[in-house]
């Protein structure tokens, strides 16, 4: 007899099910059957599950069934002993199965669970996560000294999460003699498990709950176009948990599970519901949502909360809202004298509270570059037309964390961070941006945001990447979230108005002005250029090459900062063309690592601080870059551009991916070692005119809109000039 029959409901894209399928190959399965149903799937997985070894059996559906059906109909064909439901787009972290079949095995008993962590990590950094709730002090659910029942309904109400719900199907190996006439109910689309857990809880003798067999509950990394099923209710989800919540309560014959119930119910109500309460000023959660969630505490006695504590619940349960709130704000205000060394948090705070309150100065505009790293990129050439044709029209400030840096006119420098950062952002009617604004910032109605974005997109960006290698996992909700504020989004051709609304999922209209940034590679004179080199000590009598590589998303140190290891091998380029080139290398702006210019320091010169890299296009004969954007920009010039693309394959099959046929679109050779880069360079009026064509075609589709007025037509747009 088959011992365990694993049902995965299936409509997501590969990539999910890979990790799903990739973490059940990793449990050393030897006497199961896979029941996948392909729930009205779009695309062939066929390739993908002749890369395991399992015993896979498919059921498909041309049209979505949804997942109560799904289970349903695996639930028919099931033969093993046991049967274990895991969702397609989660995985099992390390041997977190094979520990629960091994104690079905020990103990024959009816119900046999672990713990499910909430996370938006990839199967390949979720030991991060883990990594995070050890340093938040949540993790792990341990056994102490409690019985095997209890332990296994902890687990199962998911007593250290913050989420409502409490009873889930998944990540539980339920004895299939238990539920031979037990059925998930198919006309439930969200919470469908309840029920059918109900059922479950009130069948089954014997409970065990195992520890450390941990399995991740992934949340949807595309909330927008991919939303798992708790995140398409998140709005209006609270009175289905509600409901789920006290239907379930009234079923359930176990006096324990109950009691735990209740539990998180408060636990909920504490870290969460309260917060929404108090903060919130969404009538929802003070109306019908406080409604209902007294309504559910109102015969609950909670003996083992604290005094303090124990007042919020009576207040709730006697439906005081003022005291409530009165409760809640000493206990907020209480929690913040210990939270004083997170000086950023308190200034968000001061912002909101005072500086967000006052009024805007209608003509006065706040410009970032690059989180205020850089005077550079579109803001600086928007500031520079606003201030040569309307200086005294507004009142200019400029984030910049070096306030040595010259600018013309003496617009107002402010450190980002600061407090009078804060208090300049809150004041400005205009916010001239070159990429995400600080995200827990909120405009208001009467500001405008400009963003200018910064650069033609190569590699995948938002919405459109796969899975996330970054720092944070949620950074397509920052996209979002984001791009939702912003009034106007400035884009240099439709190439990247189509991939701007599709990354960010932005419906506003797009504005295809071209680039400011690229105004200086039309309009400068050879005086500029010649006063470029010479900042840079570059000899009259050399050639410059500027090699521009972009930072690898797998390289994270810390969120925003990225190590590089340099693999073009400066030593052999120096030997063979130190006499008639100079090399200035440019790392991106996340790049944390100092580079090491050993024994090369008269033939290469690193100018990754430089302010303004389209200066550095000027002076520049060549460009050698991999997937970096900047040979976009740098196309306006028609100069001979390189790509040293060594990873390739890595970067677009697995890191990034990118939006053209990079093989086949760029006006350049793709270069994998530096002797191939060093033989390019040599041949290079060879290769001007090899790419000739296809460097035409380029310009047209890239460039064509770039002429030298860019900002004069944006201060048009926006400023009504």
């Amino acid at each position: 007899m088959t011992f365990i029959s694993i049902i995965i409901p299936f409509n997501r894209p590969e990539r999910y099910l890979k990790d799903c399928l990739d973490s059940l190959a990793e449990q050393n399965l030897d006497d199961e059957e896979i029941i996948l149903v392909l729930n009205g799937l779009t695309e062939d997985i066929g390739e993908l599950l002749n890369d395991y070894d399992l015993n896979i059996i498919t059921k498909s559906f041309e049209s979505e069934i949804g997942v109560s059906k799904a289970r349903n109909e695996a639930l028919k064909m099931a033969n093993g002993e046991y049967v274990y439901f895991i969702d397609s787009d989660d995985y099992i972290y390390l041997d977190g199965l094979s520990k629960l079949i091994n104690v079905a095995k020990s103990t024959n008993a009816d119900f046999i669970n672990g713990e499910k962590i909430i996370t938006g990590y990839i199967r390949d950094r979720f030991s991060e996560e883990l990594e995070n709730l050890a340093r938040d002090k949540i993790y792990p659910l341990t056994k102490n000294k409690l019985s095997d029942e209890e332990f296994s309904l902890r687990l199962l109400v998911g007593d250290k999460t913050e989420k409502f719900e409490v009873l889930s199907a998944l990540h539980c190996l339920i004895k299939r003699e238990k539920i031979s006439d037990i059925y998930f109910d198919e006309s439930v689309r969200h919470q469908c498990d309840y029920e059918f857990m109900v059922e479950v809880m009130n069948n089954v003798n014997s409970m065990v709950g195992v520890e450390d067999a941990l399995y991740a509950k992934r949340v949807s990394d595309d909330f927008l176009n991919l939303p798992c099923l708790n995140q398409e209710m998140e709005d209006g989800g609270f009175l289905v948990y509600a409901q789920n919540y006290k239907d379930a309560y009234n079923s359930i014959n176990n006096s324990l599970l109950k009691q735990i119930m209740n539990q998180k119910l408060f636990r909920y109500f504490y870290d969460v519901y309260s917060i929404k309460f108090y903060s919130d000023s969404n009538k929802k959660w003070r109306n019908e949502y406080f409604d209902a969630y007294a309504e559910l505490v109102q015969d609950v006695s909670f003996e083992k909360v604290s005094f303090f504590k124990k007042r919020e619940l009576k207040a709730l349960q006697a439906r005081d809202k003022n005291k409530l709130r009165k409760l809640l704000k000493m206990r907020i205000n209480f929690n913040k004298l210990f939270d004083m060394n997170n000086s950023l948090r308190i200034k968000i705070a001061i912002y909101y509270k005072f500086f967000n309150k006052k009024g805007i100065n209608k003509n006065q505009i706040i410009f970032c570059s690059f989180k205020g790293d850089y005077y550079s990129d579109s803001p600086k050439y928007i500031y520079e037309y606003l201030y040569e044709n309307y200086k005294d029209d507004y009142d200019f400030v400029w984030v910049l964390n070096d306030k040595k840096v010259k600018i013309p006119g003496n617009p107002k420098r402010v450190t980002r961070f600061s407090l009078e950062y804060f208090k300049e952002v809150a004041r400005s009617k205009y916010w001239v941006i070159n990429g995400r604004q600080f995200d827990p910032l909120d405009k208001k109605d009467s500001q405008v945001i400009v963003s200018t974005w910064h650069g033609t997109p190569l590699k995948k960006l938002g919405l459109d990447i796969g899975n996330v290698y970054t720092m944070n996992p949620f950074i397509k909700h920052s996209y979002v979230n984001v791009s939702k504020q912003w009034d106007y989004l400035i884009s240099p051709n439709r190439y990247t108005t189509n991939i701007l609304k599709s990354c960010f999922g932005y419906q506003k209209e797009i504005f295809e002005s071209g680039y400011p940034r690229n105004d200086i590679l039309y309009n400068a004179d050879e005086e500029m250029v010649n006063r470029i080199k010479s900042s840079l000590n570059i000899p009259e009598d050399k050639k410059v090459i500027l090699y521009a590589p972009t930072w690898r998303d797998d390289e994270f140190i810390d969120a925003g900062l990225i190590k590089f290891q340099l693999k073009l091998e400066l030593d052999k380029l120096k030997e063979a063309f130190s006499d008639e080139y100079i090399i200035l290398i440019r790392t991106h702006y996340f790049i944390a690592d100092k580079l090491d210019l050993s024994g090369v320091e008269d033939f290469a010169i690193d100018v990754s601080k430089y302010n303004d890299i389209a200066e550095l296009y000027l002076i520049s004969d060549l460009l050698i870059t991999d997937y970096s954007s900047v040979f976009f920009d740098f196309a306006n010039l028609k100069r001979p551009i390189l790509y040293y693309t060594y990873d390739l394959d890595k970067y677009e099959n697995v890191l990034r991916g990118f939006y053209i046929d990079i093989r086949k679109e760029v006006p350049g050779p793709l270069l994998e070692t530096t002797d191939e880069v060093i033989d390019a360079i040599r041949n290079i009026d060879q290769l001007k005119e090899e790419y000739k064509e296809k460097y035409d075609q380029f310009y047209e589709r890239f460039c064509s809109i770039d002429d030298g007025n860019a900002s004069k037509r944006i201060v048009e747009k926006v400023w009504k000039k």
